[in-house]
């Protein structure tokens, strides 16, 4: 794949998390599907990204790798890999409750739709027109395409949730319906974060929404300045800039209630010191499930 405008913090999500799991403490926490995916999509990534899939395979450069990281902004790589397991632990937990169909809303390079395709279940990316061709393309090349799988590009900036939804044949609205969002808020301003909020809950108010959130006024000003200068480099900038409680309010407004919330603390007993992993978490960091 040639060098072209993706979504470079998306390319370093995958890239990011792929390297921390070659860690034999993290890899067994992930199914073989999705380390197979995330080692498949780095591989397909543009040539100054896809280095990283050989290099990344020894210890060395990895170490290197999480030094580097970890020097300047202390707990972003935990906070990759704790929200890949938590986005599938809650995900997962819905379609044991009987969850029928499921929207990923700014895929980028994720998985979630590709694997919950192949469980039989109608699954629906949306995201911007190159990130949705690149993902087709390595959808193609990859044997990942089926008959659950629909990809549609989106400017939900301008363009509306619902009418992209109802214009796809498979997707039944009257089905109870989860809507992903990793990442996907803290690049959109309020306006259309709340058309798309309304749109979810106005297609079928049972719907449940699965969103990361970040509440920046709980970094130090060097971390808060280190996180969002590595997102403008990459030509991409945050722009939901509402702290936890008001991001909170601002749904219960529009008619969703919190069912579940997972905080740094959380992240701490349940999923770094089970498994002896001593690195920190992000300040700020936070994963919520609303119906």
């Amino acid at each position: 794949m040639n060098s072209i405008k993706i979504s470079h913090t998306a390319a370093y999500i995958a890239v990011k998390f792929y390297g921390l799991t070659k860690d034999p403490k993290l890899k067994p926490l992930f199914s073989e599907d999705i380390l197979n995916f995330y080692e498949q999509m780095v591989r397909f990534l543009p040539r100054h990204l896809s280095w990283y899939h050989d290099s990344l395979d020894a210890p060395f450069w990895r170490k290197f790798f999480i030094f580097s990281e970890e020097l300047l902004l202390p707990g972003d790589l935990m906070h990759i890999i704790s929200r890949k397991y938590y986005m599938n632990r809650m995900l997962q937990k819905a379609l044991n409750e009987g969850y029928e169909q499921l929207v990923v809303l700014g895929a980028g390079f994720d998985h979630q739709a590709a694997i919950t395709s192949k469980q039989g279940i109608p699954s629906f990316e949306l995201d911007m027109e190159v990130m949705i061709d690149q993902k087709n393309r390595f959808y193609d090349q990859n044997g990942y395409t089926n008959e659950n799988l629909h990809l549609q590009s989106v400017n939900l900036t301008r363009q509306s949730l619902s009418e992209s939804l109802l214009s796809f044949p498979e997707f039944d609205k009257k089905r109870r319906t989860i809507f992903l969002a990793e990442g996907f808020f803290d690049y959109l301003s309020l306006t259309p974060g709340e058309r798309v909020l309304t749109d979810i809950k106005a297609l079928n108010p049972n719907n449940r929404l699965i969103s990361t959130f970040f509440s920046l006024d709980e970094l130090n000003i060097f971390h808060r300045f280190v996180f969002t200068s590595g997102v403008s480099l990459v030509g991409e900038s945050l722009k939901f800039k509402l702290i936890k409680e008001e991001f909170v309010d601002f749904l219960e407004e529009i008619g969703f209630s919190v069912s579940e919330e997972i905080t740094k603390a959380d992240i701490k007993r349940e999923f770094l010191k089970p498994n002896k992993i001593k690195l920190p978490v992000l300040n700020g960091f936070y994963l919520f499930s609303f119906d």
